[in-house]
């Protein structure tokens, strides 16, 4: 992952509010306001740690997204659902071995927010899954910690809901944290692009991929107790509506694919059928520290 620079001016506090939800509003924004929208955003917000050390101020993020193959989750995008949970792997930039991707579930209800994740060395994501070279090894996480029950989470929706890879989801990030607030986020995502029924293996690769909404970017501000006055008067200066944008959705449906071929065909599996749900073991406790990229 992108290692932290000493010094970078980032805010170094970030505590939740107390019993607060955090809020996720969305804007899908003309490519050519990018340049204006981040000086008029410049007094208010620095850019993140991850970004700060890179040349163009931006990282890649990756992530596979699972569903049923009844596409359960696709459907309650549009069936109106008021709480809705994706299971996603996520990774950053590109392939190396010693890279750390994350096994998340995203939940939302409304406007509010919430995401659990468990951090797992690139080069160790077949311990979480069955069916390679037939071993069936420890989680790859220390025993009683969150990122083991969060681990144990995500493998029990897995196997319950029988989940598969079905869409490939990545996009260039610049991401800013509020200078007088820790807790605000903003985030530009650009070029996002998809592919359908990616393996995980092909995590990290960008071939076939489709474009969502070339020309435009995606505005994300995320937040808790209320939006910012500052950033109230930017979203109606460059008059932007608040959308409801979901990647996972538009990346399924920018390749137009047939309702049939949605429902299965073609839907492959990624692990062996004969693999068994694997229990709940975890290593002993240990020293080691995954770090990685903000939500």
């Amino acid at each position: 992952m992108l290692p932290i620079m000493p010094g970078a001016s980032v805010p170094s506090v970030r505590t939740r509010p107390p019993g607060a939800g955090r809020l996720e509003y969305k804007y899908v924004v003309p490519k050519a306001l990018v340049d204006d929208l981040r000086a008029a955003m410049r007094p208010y917000v620095c850019h993140d740690e991850f970004c700060a050390v890179c040349p163009d101020k931006e990282y890649t993020v990756r992530s596979i997204y699972y569903d049923n193959r009844r596409f359960s989750c696709y459907d309650e995008k549009f069936d109106g659902f008021r709480l809705k949970k994706k299971l996603r792997i996520r990774g950053y930039n590109t392939e190396r071995p010693d890279n750390t991707v994350f096994l998340e579930i995203k939940r939302k209800q409304e406007d509010f927010i919430s995401k659990s994740r468990a951090p797992v060395k690139w080069n160790r994501i077949a311990d979480v899954f069955p069916g390679y070279g037939g071993h069936e090894r420890p989680l790859p996480f220390d025993a009683g910690t969150r990122e083991a029950e969060a681990a144990g989470r995500f493998l029990y929706n897995y196997y319950r809901r029988r989940m598969l890879p079905v869409v490939l989801i990545a996009y260039e990030r610049e991401a800013f944290f509020g200078r007088f607030d820790p807790m605000l986020r903003l985030t530009f995502d650009k070029n996002v692009r998809s592919r359908l029924y990616p393996s995980l293996a092909s995590l990290y690769c960008d071939r076939d991929t489709r474009f969502l909404m070339p020309g435009h970017f995606v505005f994300e501000v995320k937040f808790y107790l209320k939006l910012p006055v500052w950033a109230r008067a930017l979203v109606q200066r460059f008059d932007l509506p608040r959308l409801a944008v979901s990647k996972y959705a538009m990346g399924i449906d920018v390749h137009r694919v047939e309702k049939k071929h949605i429902r299965g065909v073609g839907h492959t599996v990624e692990f062996p059928e004969a693999a068994r749900p694997r229990t709940i073991a975890v290593r002993q406790p240990s020293t080691d520290i995954c770090q990685g990229a903000s939500s």
